[in-house]
C-alpha cells in the first residue's frame, strides 16, 4: 500500500491510502507502485490517476513537484490541483478558448492558463 497526498499552498486536496499512483512528470508518466525507490521529480500539468482496489481515481495537477520517499508514501507538492467531481466543464472550457484567444494575441502569459485548463479537461474526460 501507498500512502498518497497532493498538496497545494491553499491546502491537502487528497490524503488516501491507494495501489498504484501515475504521476505526470516532465519526461512522460510515472508509475508508482509499492517498493518504489526513492526519487523527486518535477510535475507538468496533466492528470494523477490512482487505483485504491477496484476504484480509480483522477486528480488535475498543476506544475510542481512529486517526491517518493522509498518507503511507501508519495506526496505532490503542485501550484493547482482538483478532483475530477470539483470541475466545471463548461467554466474550464471557456477558460481554454479566453486563454487561446490570449495566445493568439500574442500574450505568452496565457500559457499557464491553457495548459492548467487542458489538465482539467484531460481529467474530466478520463
Amino acid at each position: 500500500m501507498l500512502t498518497l497526498s497532493v498538496v497545494t499552498p491553499e491546502g491537502q486536496v487528497l490524503a488516501q491510502s491507494v495501489d498504484e499512483v501515475t504521476v505526470p512528470g516532465l519526461l512522460g508518466e510515472l508509475g508508482v507502485l509499492p517498493g518504489h525507490i526513492a526519487l523527486l521529480t518535477a510535475t507538468r500539468p496533466g492528470v494523477l490517476r490512482y487505483r485504491s482496489g477496484g476504484e480509480r481515481g483522477r486528480i488535475a495537477l498543476g506544475p510542481g513537484f512529486a517526491e517518493v520517499d522509498g518507503k511507501g508514501a508519495v506526496v505532490a507538492l503542485v501550484q493547482k490541483a482538483a478532483r475530477v467531481d470539483k470541475i466545471d466543464r463548461a467554466s474550464v472550457e471557456k477558460s481554454l478558448a479566453e486563454a487561446e484567444a490570449k495566445l493568439k494575441s500574442g500574450d505568452r502569459a496565457a500559457e499557464a492558463d491553457q495548459a492548467w485548463a487542458q489538465a482539467q479537461l484531460e481529467a474530466v474526460k478520463g
